[in-house]
């Protein structure tokens, strides 16, 4: 690192950006990220924006690995907690699931919201399909086949996007049960 530190603020403010980006998107929506909004947001100039994010897909696709780490960050930590016991799957995933939209909600609302914009960004698609990889690395071993595991994870995705639409005061514990009775009842059909 340079004596005045250069690298350091460089990546504080790479952060920053990537933080209200993040933000911005869960508030938004994904439609509404610009590098300005991005830039306004973060109380930096435009230039600083364009310099770490040189054009509107860099930063998309920045906010959204952004977003998804943080959000797979969780997950690991909730499993390194719990440990991964496989006939806990289905408690340790609606716990997880429940954590991301209580705890993690603007991280999980950007997420989806990118999911949707995947749909006309192909760029976006690799990103998405990572993410559901690492739901549906722990779902398979459970329900048996990884195709299924894929259709349970997006299942569950549906679930939230359900939960964080009806309102901030929805029931965490109906969204567990669901997600419980949902990964039990693929691991009833497997046999």
């Amino acid at each position: 690192m340079t004596q005045d530190g250069r690298l350091e603020r460089g990546r504080v403010r790479r952060e920053l950006l990537l933080t209200n980006a993040v933000a911005l998107i869960a508030s938004r929506g994904s439609r509404q990220l610009t590098q300005r909004a991005t830039a306004t947001e973060s109380g930096v100039s435009l230039a600083s924006v364009t310099y770490h994010f040189p054009s509107i897909d860099d930063l998309r696709r920045a906010a959204f690995n952004h977003a998804g780490a943080r959000v797979g960050l969780a997950f690991h930590a909730l499993i390194e907690a719990q440990g991964l016991q496989s006939d806990r799957v289905p408690e340790i995933t609606a716990e997880y699931v429940a954590a991301l939209v209580d705890a993690r909600g603007s991280d999980t609302l950007a997420v989806l919201e990118m999911i949707l914009a995947a749909v006309h960004d192909e760029h976006l698609r690799p990103i998405i399909r990572e993410l559901d990889g690492h739901l549906a690395d722990l779902l398979t071993p459970y329900v048996g086949e990884r195709d299924h595991a894929f259709v349970v994870a997006a299942s569950i995705q549906g679930l939230m996007l359900d939960h964080l639409a009806r309102s901030p005061s929805s029931d965490s514990a109906r969204l567990r049960r669901s997600i419980s009775d949902l990964i039990h009842r693929f691991e009833a059909a497997k046999d």
